[in-house]
C-alpha cells in the first residue's frame, strides 16, 4: 500500500505585514484560511501522514491565541501523523518555553514535534516507516543538520525512510553567504533516503516532477510578497512499496501578488487598463502596476480615475505612474513659453521632427532650470 503525504512548508504564521496597514488583517487571515484548507485537501485524499517541513511559524514570540489556533486547525487532520519540523524563523533550541511548549499543550495525540535530530518511528497501518528529523536550532546557520544521518545504520525491515529538512539547497535557493543550513543535492542523495521533503525555499522545487526526484521543496502556500509570483503551493506524495514516487502539485494560496509593467502609448491604453484589471478576476489580488510612456495633454486626471477604480476592485493597489509623461504639443509649447525664446524655437523643432523621446528629455530639463 503506497505511503501517502501531504507536504508543505513555510506557512509563516504570525506574518505582521506591516506595509501593507489596510489589509494587514486579510493577508494574516489568509494564511489561517490557507493552513484550514490544506488539511482538509489532505483528509478529501486520505493522506496518511501531514508534514510541515519547517517555519509553521514566522518567528518563535507569537500571540499565543494565534499558536492555539494554529494547533486545533491542525488537529482536524484524520490521517495518522501530523509532522512539524522547527525550522529557520521557529526554530527550537534549550529553555525555549512558549512557542513549542503552548503549540504541544494545545495538539492532538497524532501531532509530532520532531526537535530533535533522530529517527522518529511511525506505525502506519501495514507499515512501518522511519522519520530522519532536521530540526534548526537557530535563525542562522552555516552548518546544515543532516550530516548525522550518514553514521545511523538504517533498518532494512523498515519499509520507507524519509528525510525532514529545512534550509538552503545549492543551485536552487539564494543563500550567498551560506547561513541557511545549506545542504547540496550530493549529500542528501548519499543519506540513501526514499524521499527528502524540505522547507525554507519559498518556489517549488523541482518546478515539473519526474519519476527519478527524491529531494522536494513544496513552496510557500500562501505568497507573502510581490517577489512570490506564484499562486501557493504544496505537494501530495506517494511512496509505492517499490520505492517509486509520484507527486502532485497543489495550488493552494488564498491571495496573490502581482506585479507588472506597462508601457502606455495613447488613450486607448489608459481605457485597456480599466478593462484589464478592473474587474472581479483581481479582487483577492495585491496589484503593483508600474505605469510609464506617454499619454495626450490632460488626460492624467483620466488615468487618475482609472487607477481609483482599480483601485476599488483589487484586494490592494500599489500605483506608480511616475514614469508616465503627458505629450507635448505644439499648443502646449505656445502657453509655456515666449516665442522666439530659446526653449520655444528648440521644442517646436523637436515637434517637428517627431522625436519625442528627445523632445521630452529637452522638456523636462527646461522645467527643472526654470525652478
Amino acid at each position: 500500500m503506497p505511503l501517502k503525504i501531504f507536504h508543505t512548508a513555510d506557512i509563516h504564521l504570525g506574518m505582521k505585514f506591516a506595509a501593507y496597514e489596510e489589509v494587514r488583517e486579510k493577508l494574516i487571515e489568509a494564511r489561517f484560511q490557507t493552513l484550514a484548507n490544506m488539511v482538509e485537501t489532505a483528509n478529501k485524499e486520505q493522506c496518511r501522514i501531514f508534514v510541515i517541513a519547517g517555519d509553521l511559524f514566522n518567528r518563535v514570540k507569537v500571540d499565543k491565541k494565534d499558536i492555539i489556533r494554529a494547533a486545533q486547525i491542525i488537529n482536524e487532520f484524520q490521517g495518522n501523523s501530523v509532522l512539524i519540523l522547527p525550522g529557520n524563523h521557529d526554530y527550537i533550541s534549550p529553555g525555549q518555553k512558549d512557542l513549542w511548549y503552548t503549540f504541544i499543550d494545545s495538539s492532538g495525540d497524532n501531532v509530532k514535534i520532531l526537535s530533535e535530530k533522530k529517527v522518529y518511528s511511525l506505525t502506519l497501518d501495514d507499515v512501518d516507516a522511519h522519520i530522519y528529523a532536521c530540526p534548526c536550532d537557530a535563525k542562522h546557520s552555516s552548518k546544515n543538520s543532516i550530516k548525522w544521518i550518514n553514521d545511523h545504520q538504517k533498518d532494512e525491515a523498515v519499509l520507507f525512510h524519509i528525510g525532514i529538512a529545512h534550509g538552503s539547497l545549492e543551485g536552487v535557493s539564494p543563500d550567498f553567504d551560506k547561513k541557511y543550513f545549506p545542504m547540496t543535492k550530493s549529500a542528501l542523495t548519499a543519506c540513501g533516503l526514499d524521499a527528502w521533503l524540505l522547507g525554507h525555499t519559498h518556489l517549488t522545487y523541482p518546478e515539473k516532477t519526474g519519476p527519478k526526484d527524491r529531494i522536494f521543496f513544496p513552496g510557500t502556500p500562501e505568497p507573502d510578497g510581490f517577489d512570490c509570483r506564484h499562486q501557493g503551493s504544496a505537494f501530495i506524495i506517494e511512496i509505492n512499496d517499490d520505492k517509486k514516487v509520484n507527486v502532485t502539485s497543489l495550488n493552494t494560496g488564498t491571495n496573490s501578488f502581482l506585479e507588472t509593467k506597462v508601457k502606455l502609448a495613447g488613450r486607448d491604453d489608459i481605457e485597456k487598463l480599466a478593462d484589464e484589471y478592473a474587474n472581479s478576476d483581481y479582487e483577492k489580488t495585491m496589484l503593483r502596476l508600474i505605469l510609464e510612456g506617454v499619454i495626450p495633454a490632460g488626460d492624467k486626471v483620466k488615468l487618475n480615475k482609472v487607477r481609483d477604480k482599480i483601485r476599488e476592485m483589487v484586494l490592494y493597489l500599489d500605483w506608480n505612474a511616475e514614469g508616465v509623461m503627458e505629450e507635448i504639443t505644439l499648443e502646449r509649447i505656445q502657453k509655456e513659453f515666449s516665442e522666439g525664446s530659446f526653449p520655444y524655437i528648440l521644442l517646436n523643432k523637436l515637434v517637428e521632427r517627431g522625436d519625442q523621446e528627445t523632445l521630452q528629455m529637452a522638456y523636462e530639463l527646461i522645467a527643472e532650470v526654470r525652478k
